[in-house]
């Protein structure tokens, strides 16, 4: 179980790949979706480096769609293959995506042979309101998840997890496979005992003040 399965991701462990934080995550989902056809991917604008640095390496064209008070403007996704997103905090402005915005991308996506992105950034903190649901527990054929334990731990942990729509499944975990052979396996022995114990739940919780205290 992932520590945002909370927040409504769903995905049974074939799904689900262990990747090298999230930028890998990234980068092997587009290395996916070139081999499958795609030539353009949508991203937030303004939003991280890396994204766009991770789309340019998988030989992808890039296209930046506005961001306001509500998240991205999903009018302006046109004919895209795929969108990056960070719903529960936009990174750089900290907007939620508001719920008619969500169904829309999920909307948009079904409407052809499209994919969101859904990057979970800060998704596993929250100080101004109630948690927050994940796209992917909306539309897990059409939403690639990625989350990593850098915003909670430490980023040099370099540990992070990638839920796959079936369809896609394979062919990320080829890619995977493909660039290390696997990640390192002692951390993520440490990490699913943090979450076995109870200790990453107990810390999430002290450092969130918005998130539901155990009884």
């Amino acid at each position: 179980m992932l520590p945002s399965t909370w927040v409504g991701v769903v995905v049974p462990w074939s799904r689900l790949l262990v990747v090298s934080g999230f930028t890998q995550g990234l980068y092997i989902t587009c290395r996916v979706l070139r081999a499958r056809g795609a030539r353009c991917i949508a991203v937030e604008d303004p939003s991280l480096d890396d994204q766009w640095d991770a789309i340019r390496r998988a030989d992808l064209d890039l296209v930046g769609i506005p961001v306001d008070g509500h998240g991205v403007q999903t009018d302006g996704l046109g004919d895209v293959d795929a969108v990056v997103v960070t719903p529960a905090h936009q990174f750089t402005t900290g907007a939620v995506l508001s719920p008619e915005r969500r169904h829309a991308l999920i909307d948009w996506a079904r409407g052809g042979d499209r994919f969101v992105i859904e990057d979970d950034f800060g998704g596993e903190h929250r100080y101004d309101r109630e948690p927050i649901g994940s796209l992917q527990g909306l539309a897990p054929d059409r939403v690639v998840y990625l989350g990593t334990a850098s915003n909670t731990l430490a980023p040099a942990l370099r540990f992070g997890w990638l839920a796959a729509p079936v369809e896609l499944v394979e062919e990320a975990a080829a890619e995977r496979w493909g660039i290390d052979s696997g990640s390192p396996a002692l951390e993520q022995y440490a990490y699913a005992r943090l979450l076995e114990s109870g200790a990453l739940d107990r810390y999430l919780r002290r450092d969130s003040p918005r998130l539901p205290r155990p009884a």
